[in-house]
C-alpha cells in the first residue's frame, strides 16, 4: 500500500493544524497564575427564619461565593469571605485550565492516530516488498 502524492499532502495538512492545535493548548497550559483545585459556583441558601423572604424559593439569600473541593476521598463545600474572593477565581482558573488539559489529551490522540494511519497506509507486507524488488 502507498499514499497518493494528494494523500499524503492532505495528511501533512491535518498532521499540522494538530501541531498547531496541540501548541495553542499546551501554551494555555502555561500560565504562572496560581490555581486553586476546586469547583467555584454560587449558591443560594435558605436562612431559617420562619418569617423571613427566604422561604420562598425565589428570594433566596445570595449569592454566595462557594469552592467545592475534595479531602480524603469526600467532598465539602468552602464558603468564601468577602476578603478570599481571590481564591474563587482561581478555581474558576483551575476548571479552565483542567478543561484545556483535557482538551490537549484528545488532541494528542488524535495526533497519534493520525501518524499511525500514515505508517500503516505506507507499510508493505513482505510478500509485497519482496515482489516489488524483483520486478
Amino acid at each position: 500500500m502507498s499514499l497518493s502524492s494528494t494523500e499524503l499532502s492532505n495528511r501533512r495538512q491535518r498532521l499540522r493544524q494538530l501541531l498547531d492545535k496541540i501548541e495553542k493548548q499546551a501554551f494555555s497550559c502555561a500560565y504562572p497564575d496560581p490555581l486553586v483545585q476546586g469547583v467555584a459556583s454560587e449558591v443560594y441558601r435558605r436562612c431559617g427564619k420562619k418569617n423571613c423572604k427566604c422561604t420562598d424559593e425565589a428570594n433566596r439569600h445570595g449569592p454566595y461565593r462557594i469552592i467545592q473541593v475534595y479531602e480524603n476521598k469526600k467532598q465539602r463545600q468552602v464558603a468564601l469571605k468577602a476578603k478570599q474572593q481571590h481564591l474563587w477565581q482561581q478555581a474558576k482558573n483551575y476548571q479552565t485550565q483542567i478543561n484545556t488539559f483535557l482538551a490537549l489529551k484528545k488532541s494528542c490522540a488524535e495526533l497519534f492516530d493520525e501518524v499511525e494511519n500514515i505508517l500503516k497506509k505506507r507499510t508493505l507486507k513482505w510478500s509485497e516488498a519482496s515482489c516489488q524488488q524483483k520486478k
